[in-house]
């Protein structure tokens, strides 16, 4: 067990790999991970320490995901399938059942960004297509709901008792399960047009644009066929490790939406609006806790996404009115 290293991620590979099998007919599931087993009743605490508060408690022989390999002070960082949240188990509760294969290199699987289709690489109606689709697709036009932080978060814990978190990406069943959230003023679904307001945090590296390549845009790697991955958070000083992500999808992407513009935004610590898309990024984990980072995870609280973004406003003034779009200027114009 002790041999076992950190796995690669496994985005971009996941969809890949899913592709490959069900062309060949394969049935081995490409969303393989770590799995710990209780050898008894075990209490699962809030942070990797006896004397931090109970998370929830596991009967013994209950299966659980080791999140990442992460280990700590003598404690398994774990999830329960398909529901959340996270916990932290002692060493000598458990044991390691089954130890996940690392995926294989992914390869491209369209010639530029035009040529690949909505689903990306992965096999048309599986649930990592599903998932690339609904990154592409765009709200239908209307007034967006306004969701505060305070909503994000809230939306992380209806998604980790109703499907969880981490992989593999949510069936349709799951995804079904995502509608009629409550949120402070209404409810709303996976899918639905919205907008929030807050800031790129400063001095992080989570504002980038996804240069590795993954699945929905065919894993090409170059800047203009990527989505601009840009963190938010409610406060200028918050940290990434209290906020949300939102994406600026390639396609049809406006050429002022640059990430040098972003990052003038950034380091000017300007306000932003945000509409486009709610997403839930299931296939990562939660990683809050900036006392122990789960590595190669998204800073952020919640995995709730605006994606794709469809409009970036910027308040260049002393104050903008959240509610007076008249307010705000568009992301490039001065």
């Amino acid at each position: 067990m002790e041999r076992l290293t950190a796995r690669k991620p496994i985005r971009p590979a996941r969809g890949y790999l899913t592709a490959l099998l069900l062309l060949a007919g394969a049935c081995a599931s490409a969303d393989e991970v770590d799995i710990l087993r209780t050898l008894h009743d075990a209490v699962l605490r809030i942070a990797p320490k006896a004397d931090s508060a109970a998370a929830f408690k596991a009967p013994a022989g209950t299966p659980l995901v080791w999140v990442t390999r992460s280990k700590r002070n003598g404690y398994y960082r774990v999830i329960r399938k398909d529901q959340g949240p996270q916990a932290w188990m002692a060493e000598a509760d458990a044991k390691l059942e089954h130890a996940a294969d690392d995926l294989p290199e992914p390869k491209v699987c369209a010639t530029a960004l035009e040529q690949c289709p909505a689903r990306g690489c992965d096999a048309e109606g599986t649930p990592e297509a599903e998932s690339n689709e609904l990154k592409r697709r765009q709200p239908k036009v209307g007034v967006p709901l306004t969701l505060s932080f305070e909503d994000f978060a809230q939306l992380q814990v209806q998604a980790d008792e109703r499907i969880g978190q981490g992989p593999p990406e949510p069936t349709a069943a799951q995804r079904a399960r995502l509608h009629d959230l409550h949120v402070q003023h209404g409810m709303v679904s996976e899918g639905d047009f919205v907008r929030t307001v807050g800031f790129i945090p400063k001095g992080d590296e989570g504002l980038h644009v996804n240069k590795a390549g993954e699945s929905v845009n065919c894993l090409l790697k170059k800047p203009a066929d990527n989505d601009f991955h840009i963190p938010l958070v409610d406060a200028p000083g918050n940290t990434e490790f209290k906020g949300i992500v939102v994406e600026m999808i390639p396609q049809d992407r406006p050429a002022q939406w640059s990430i040098d513009e972003l990052k003038d935004i950034q380091a000017k610590g300007l306000k932003v609006w945000v509409e486009g898309g709610l997403s839930y990024d299931k296939a990562h984990y939660v990683n809050d806790d900036p006392d122990n980072p789960l590595k190669d995870e998204p800073d952020r609280m919640s995995l709730w996404e605006i994606h794709p973004v469809t409009k970036f406003l910027v308040c260049r003034q002393d104050r903008c009115d959240p509610q007076a779009e008249d307010d705000w200027m568009p992301l490039g114009k001065k």
